[in-house]
């Protein structure tokens, strides 16, 4: 067998990598991406050309789907097949180095183009009936930050915090989602310092169009803060079905136990649909741990991103990424059947 024939024959197997890719070739609306990036992209009216966009936007694709570093990236893009194909080069001469990788990120940050990304996906979904606002499910994870020193000012990241989860702490950030009950979609992600307490939270992730909230016993006593969404936008009262602690129900008969056991499967049978978001991010996209510091991220200090400064864009805008991308990959029916 020839070399060239060898080569022909490895282009053609199907690995899941090259499935996952396909997918996301077929569901991401590349048109629509660039015509909103390029307004904000480098014109190369001086100095060498800028690599073309469409390049640019699959590699920075692929960093977040695979939780890549700019180096790694760059890597991978002209030792993986399947990246170098997705990505529509054949030659190392094509793929821009780490440093380029790294500013574009940057220049996506700078314009909050992600936050528009989210959005666009989001709003491509209601049109499409998928995500239904008749109830919302709210939940949220610990996403670890970096803890070294070994920096300039010789601190910890100064945007992230520590808090204690059971018997164990952790420093980094709190990623909150709402997600639609029906679908399992998420519609509304936001982000804080670990050691924001969840309840806080509820109100922004909210659509206002809600019958009914779910959470797990962190979210008692959302429905009755100061700034709880106690009605809909037509004027409802919301009911908010908060699971109880375990500690509550043994103070009640043993009927009363039986009912209210009832009463809290039927709550969680509902609210389990939070917890597969999650699963695929820290699990399949392996997304627990935050790469970059949260001031690396500043470039428009005391500007506000949905509530939140601009350095928790490390966490934030990476966070929202991941999840809307699986907003696309279930609207395909390539994680669930349709």
């Amino acid at each position: 067998m020839t070399i060239s024939a060898f080569s022909d024959e490895l282009a053609q197997v199907r690995t899941k990598k090259k499935e996952f890719l396909s997918q996301i070739e077929r569901i991401v609306p590349w048109g629509e991406w660039l015509a909103m990036i390029q307004p904000c992209y480098y014109k190369g009216e001086r100095g060498n050309k800028p690599y073309p966009l469409e390049i640019m936007l699959r590699l920075y694709l692929l960093q977040n789907l695979y939780d890549l570093s700019d180096e790694a990236t760059v890597a991978e893009a002209i030792d993986s097949r399947a990246f170098s194909e997705f990505c529509g080069v054949d030659s190392s001469n094509q793929v821009p180095d780490g440093d380029t990788l790294g500013r574009f990120r940057n220049l996506l940050i700078r314009n909050g183009l992600q936050e528009k990304l989210f959005a666009q996906v989001v709003a491509a979904l209601m049109e499409r009936g998928l995500i239904l606002k008749k109830g919302t499910i709210v939940d949220s994870t610990i996403i670890s930050a970096l803890s070294s020193t070994r920096n300039k000012e010789k601190k910890r990241d100064p945007d992230a915090h520590q808090v204690k989860k059971g018997n164990t702490w952790h420093f980094g950030y709190k990623a909150y989602i709402g997600v639609d009950k029906d679908s399992g979609l998420v519609h509304t992600v936001e982000a804080t310092a670990a050691n924001v307490h969840d309840v806080a939270e509820v109100p922004k992730l909210l659509t206002g169009e809600e019958e009914a909230v779910y959470g797990d016993s962190g979210y008692l006593g959302a429905g009755k803060r100061e700034d709880a969404v106690v009605r809909n936008k037509s004027g409802r009262k919301i009911k908010y079905k908060i699971n109880r602690r375990p500690s509550q129900m043994k103070k009640l008969s043993k009927s009363g136990q039986y009912a209210a056991k009832r009463a809290e499967h039927t709550k969680s049978s509902v609210r389990a649909k939070v917890e597969h978001v999650f699963g695929v991010v820290k699990k399949q996209l392996r997304f627990r741990k935050t790469r970059y510091r949260g001031l690396e991220s500043v470039r428009l200090c005391g500007q506000k991103f949905n509530g939140y400064p601009q350095f928790l864009l490390g966490t934030y805008c990476i966070m929202r990424f991941l999840v809307f991308m699986r907003c696309c990959l279930i609207s395909s029916g390539y994680w669930v059947k349709n």
